[in-house]
């Protein structure tokens, strides 16, 4: 892979169009100059200032929702006519449905998902199938406003005599980590997973939990629990009992995976074998290319 971009788009209904980079314009759509909003979240500080403060007092920032311009040259090809090609890009984009731009780098695979948020703009020079053209103007919003690669994951199994082992856990991102455990548990039984505070500084107040692990409540025979560490996910979903969390006695996952961590093995520890323990790691950026090193 290169440096240059590729941006293909991938839509709900299956269909997909090069729009920049090798092969472009192939199913009659081109990315024209000075789109906008992609590059990378947008994020915005949070201050206060008091009545009588010299200046202001930081509190934190956030991450907006990613408003992205689109600008495309519309024409017709081999073998679609310009109002074919139309009606095919038109039908890739809906208000309620996601949209994914798809940008292929030196950096990998990265995709950002995008809603339209209004009619786009269509203003032809006069009569669009006389010129066989059209020029377009998309303005779309990524609600969740990351470019995202596939989870990575890793797995461990419980046998007789082996009922504790490891995973994998790494994040190459630049942003923090929130794993997904998926714990399947054909025998019942209970397991230990790690919610370490990463930590290395001794003057920090979480250094104490950098060993934190979290004994998750036992599990019924044929129980499928699914652990979701991120803040705004709903943490535990098992397969037969509705209300999980009121047995894990309020116990949640206090931290992410840092920025830039390399691969470490970490434990897992069982209590029966055959239980099987899945982690997903999900591989989020505030870029569409580059953030890999510091």
């Amino acid at each position: 892979m290169s440096d240059l971009l590729l941006f293909e788009i991938e839509a709900p209904n299956g269909d997909r169009a090069v729009i920049h980079g090798p092969g472009s314009g192939a199913q009659g759509i081109e990315l024209d100059e000075s789109p906008e909003g992609y590059w990378e979240t947008p994020t915005t500080t949070i201050w206060t200032e008091g009545a009588r403060q010299e200046g202001g007092t930081y509190n934190g920032f956030r991450h907006n929702m990613q408003d992205v311009i689109l600008p495309v040259h519309i024409s017709p090809t081999d073998d679609m006519s310009w109002q074919q090609v139309k009606s095919r890009w038109s039908a890739m984009w809906e208000f309620d449905r996601i949209t994914y731009l798809v940008a292929t780098s030196s950096s990998g695979i990265r995709r950002l998902g995008l809603q339209k948020v209004e009619t786009p703009k269509f203003n032809p020079r006069n009569d669009p199938g006389r010129n066989r053209y059209g020029h377009m103007v998309m303005t779309l919003r990524a609600g969740w406003p990351f470019w995202m690669e596939p989870d990575e994951p890793d797995l461990f199994q419980s046998k007789a005599g082996a009922l504790n082992g490891f995973v994998t856990l790494s994040n190459p991102t630049n942003m923090p980590m929130y794993p997904k455990w998926v714990i399947d548990a054909p025998q019942g039984g209970q397991v230990t997973i790690p919610d370490f505070s990463w930590i290395t500084d001794p003057e920090h107040e979480d250094y104490e939990w950098r060993g934190r692990v979290v004994d998750v409540p036992s599990l019924a025979p044929g129980e499928n629990l699914t652990i979701r560490t991120y803040p705004d996910d709903e943490t535990y979903d098992s397969n037969i009992n509705p209300m999980f969390y009121g047995r894990s006695n309020a116990v949640d996952f206090d931290f992410p995976v840092p920025p830039w961590t390399l691969p470490v093995d970490v434990p897992i520890k069982c209590t029966v074998p055959n239980m099987t323990v899945a982690v997903y790691q999900p591989r989020r950026w505030t870029m569409v290319m580059g953030g890999e090193e510091r």
